[in-house]
């Protein structure tokens, strides 16, 4: 995201300028409560409202493997919510660029997850990065990417956090995270 232009304000100069500055506020709360509601579907089991999250052609990338289009992603979600007894996702920040007259957006959200996996609880940070379109007056996912800071067993959080090991589902080897480590500022900081 484009620091300047996720934290500028300008004042609108017209009553024109200050319709849209006013459809563009309306389109980022809009596309905030598609990411809360987002989360409580999943946590509910509320396959219809997930799917319903995204656009017909809409894509969701998981691990380096993207699922798209409504049919595949009740698929997928459905064998999530098979294999994930109890989860609770707690969104954080959420920052949003939007063009309001193209009807298209972006944006990166954070946040943490609890989750209920083969009788353990797992910890997890994560991110999206999404793309979101408008289709008529209603938001939705064109393309949503999880990544993964942490997710492990509770009891391994003392020992894992230190290391890039940090995805530790049961029954699979351990793998590193997503970031930060992957992250061009993170050995370039000092340059």
């Amino acid at each position: 995201m484009d620091l300047d232009r996720a934290t500028s304000t300008r004042l609108a100069g017209s009553p024109d300028e200050l319709a849209l500055a006013l459809r563009t506020l309306a389109d980022k709360d809009a596309v905030r409560a598609l990411g809360a509601l987002y989360s409580i579907a999943v946590d509910d089991h509320d396959l219809a409202t997930v799917v319903r999250c995204f656009a017909p052609d809409g894509t969701f990338t998981r691990a380096g493997t993207t699922y798209a289009g409504h049919d595949v992603l009740r698929d997928f979600y459905a064998g999530m919510m098979d294999r994930y007894v109890t989860t609770l996702h707690i969104p954080n920040s959420h920052v949003i660029e939007v063009d309001t007259e193209a009807g298209t957006a972006t944006g990166l959200l954070t946040g943490q997850a609890e989750l209920a996996l083969d009788g353990r609880l797992l910890m997890a940070t994560y991110r999206y990065t999404d793309a979101y379109v408008r289709l008529d007056d209603r938001w939705v996912f064109a393309a949503r990417e999880l990544s993964f800071m942490y997710n492990v067993p509770v009891e391994q959080m003392p020992t894992s956090f230190a290391g890039s090991d940090r995805v530790r589902l049961p029954g699979a080897p351990y793998a590193e995270a997503d970031y930060p480590e992957t992250l061009p500022t993170w050995t370039t900081y000092r340059d």
